[in-house]
């Protein structure tokens, strides 16, 4: 039966490093491996590497993007004031059109279908919010956006950047674009698609070792938005972003059973998505990760 291959990434802000070193790691094994993806996707961090590899470029060129003298420069300056984003996205921004020079659109991308998760905050045709999955699919309204826009809707955390044009992170509904990629795939491919035809492979920023060992049955809005005086510091978000990407986990799973591959490696340390510092260990990580078990799944669900 003919496949039809989709590879996701997750969301994690500085933990980018880790997945594009994993892909550098397999493309180097199986050096066919991307030119064979149907479909990329991906939420917030995981946005700028499915639309890069999308896009065209090399797993060597991902590797370059998520330098440590990159992400220390897209996360600076820090502003201290609780009522601003941590950041402004300004150098994130000219991060970004380095990356896709000429302001290259969605529709720019052919070789590959690419979908991108986002959340809008008012969306004019339904008066509501709304979750957002841009797409390269034929007719797709959303063919006219720049690359730089669709990454920046799609990683734009709450707190820690502004939102962009009315969009903030994908992560707020699906930091595990999976089950989202096979619905669009299933919903917008070309011709007609069975499940049973999809083999997944997800890429995650690592399994963080966060838990919330306190008594919060008398916590209020500080203490689950910010708890600086406890690990996670903000529990609320790390649940949104880190924890809700296990319930994606387990119903891409269910859908396609041995058809569904996770690559995620165990993190040592709980690491903030602006931590540019953890990149040397994050990318060490990735490197002393054993690929067999994924290589195998590749070799029998792949080709």
């Amino acid at each position: 039966m003919a496949r039809y291959r989709i590879m996701t990434f997750d969301g994690g802000g500085v933990r980018g490093s880790l997945m594009a070193t994993l892909v550098k790691r397999l493309v180097e094994q199986v050096p066919d491996l991307l030119n064979q993806v149907d479909l990329f996707a991906g939420t917030s961090t995981g946005s700028v590497v499915a639309l890069s590899l999308a896009y065209g470029f090399s797993a060597d060129t991902l590797v370059s993007f998520y330098s440590q003298q990159n992400l220390r420069a897209a996360f600076s300056p820090a502003h201290l004031n609780w009522f601003r984003p941590k950041y402004d996205n300004s150098n994130f921004m000219s991060l970004l059109k380095q990356h896709f020079p000429g302001d290259p659109r969605l529709s720019d991308i052919t070789a590959h279908r690419v979908t991108v998760t986002s959340f809008q905050l008012d969306d004019k045709h339904i008066s509501d919010w709304c979750p957002h999955f841009f797409h390269n699919y034929p007719k797709s309204p959303y063919l006219h956006l720049p690359i730089v826009d669709c990454a920046l809707r799609s990683a734009a955390a709450p707190t820690i950047f502004p939102s962009h044009q009315g969009y903030i992170d994908g992560g707020m509904m699906a930091n595990n674009p999976s089950t989202s990629a096979i619905v669009v795939a299933l919903g917008h491919h070309d011709s007609p698609l069975e499940l049973s035809e999809v083999s997944l492979l997800s890429i995650g920023t690592g399994l963080s070792p966060t838990i919330v060992k306190t008594d919060t049955s008398r916590w209020g809005v500080v203490q689950w938005l910010l708890n600086p005086f406890r690990s996670p510091s903000e529990p609320l978000l790390n649940i949104l972003f880190d924890g809700v990407v296990e319930a994606d986990h387990i119903m891409s799973g269910h859908l396609l059973g041995s058809r569904y591959w996770r690559l995620n490696p165990q993190l040592t340390a709980a690491t903030a998505l602006d931590d540019w510092k953890a990149i040397p260990e994050l990318i060490q990580i990735a490197n002393d990760f054993d690929l067999a078990p994924t290589l195998a799944w590749i070799k029998a669900n792949w080709s």
